[in-house]
């Protein structure tokens, strides 16, 4: 019986083993282990049916197969082994110029707009008033009436020439002595004998003594005739009513007595209105022989222009009466 039993384990090896060379020869990995089970087998103890009990049977060891070490398998392909390639970097260019995208502008809300409101025109300012441009003075018992005072001044303008100056020179005299008025009815037409400028020449006084004395004495010999005046008889030019504003370039004519003589004369007027009164400017220009008068002539006086202007700068109030 032990010895059957050593023939079947033989035989399994046998088996395993040839198994394994199968495997080899068909190209699979062979294995070296030998399956746990048989390579644990071990001879169990025999049993003796007539004795009835387990004898003490020294177990025979069983011999171990040695699997052959697998063959190395070899490529069956004929294709030559492609070597693996190094991936070489490329540098990096500058990146591809883009077209810009035209940036849209922001769309903005509208705005509440507001309605416009109708606004009121601004109201005109009416033109200042004054008593002398009522109208309802335009009647024969009105009168309006323009009086001179101390604010008032008379001058006269000669152009001379001295030996010791290099430059002609303008010998000018003022004084303040001037009085008078003018006169005016209802329809605008001067009042002649009410209307009337009066101008002291005895008072006349310039920058130089020498000529003052001179012309005292000699030229307008003011102790015979120590006023000049100038009746008015009408002024040309002037509107009517008289205004209460505005600048105004007009004519006064007149009668005018100078060294003893009456001579009518025309003077140009620029004249400035106010509601509460005037003030302005006459001038007028004439030659020494218009009122007998000879040019003066003196030592060291080379030169004395025939030509007298005379100037009344006027400041005025205005009155008006029924």
């Amino acid at each position: 019986m032990r010895f059957l039993k050593t023939i079947l384990a033989t035989a399994s090896i046998a088996a395993g083993a040839g198994l394994l060379a199968a495997c080899g020869a068909a190209g699979e990995p062979q294995s070296t282990a030998i399956p746990s089970a048989i390579a644990t087998a071990t001879a169990q103890p025999e049993v003796d049916p007539t004795k009835g009990g387990t004898q003490d049977v020294t177990p025979t060891p069983v011999p171990t197969a040695k699997a052959a070490p697998a063959a190395l398998l070899e490529p069956t392909s004929d294709v030559p082994t492609v070597p693996p390639q190094t991936a070489t970097a490329t540098p990096a260019g500058p990146p591809p110029a883009t077209k810009p995208t035209p940036t849209r502008p922001p769309t903005i809300a509208p705005a509440n707009t507001p309605v416009p409101t109708a606004t009121q025109a601004p109201t005109a300012t009416p033109p200042p008033t004054c008593s002398h441009s009522d109208q309802s003075l335009n009647s024969g018992a009105s009168r309006v009436t323009v009086d001179l005072t101390e604010n008032s001044i008379g001058r006269f303008r000669v152009r001379e020439q001295f030996a010791r100056v290099s430059l002609p020179n303008d010998a000018v005299g003022e004084t303040r002595e001037v009085s008078g008025s003018l006169v005016f009815d209802g329809s605008g037409a001067v009042v002649s004998g009410q209307s009337k400028i009066i101008v002291g020449l005895h008072s006349l006084q310039s920058d130089e003594d020498d000529r003052d004395e001179f012309l005292r004495t000699n030229l307008l010999q003011s102790e015979n005739f120590p006023l000049a005046e100038l009746v008015i008889r009408e002024t040309p030019g002037m509107p009517w009513p008289i205004p209460c504003q505005g600048e105004v370039l007009f004519q006064i004519d007149g009668d005018m007595t100078v060294h003893g003589v009456t001579v009518p004369m025309t003077w140009d007027a620029t004249v400035q209105f106010r509601p509460d009164g005037v003030k302005g400017l006459m001038t007028i220009n004439f030659p020494f022989s218009t009122f007998d008068m000879k040019k003066p002539r003196k030592l060291f006086l080379l030169s004395v222009d025939d030509d007298i202007r005379l100037e009344l700068q006027f400041d005025a109030p205005i009155t008006a009466s029924p």
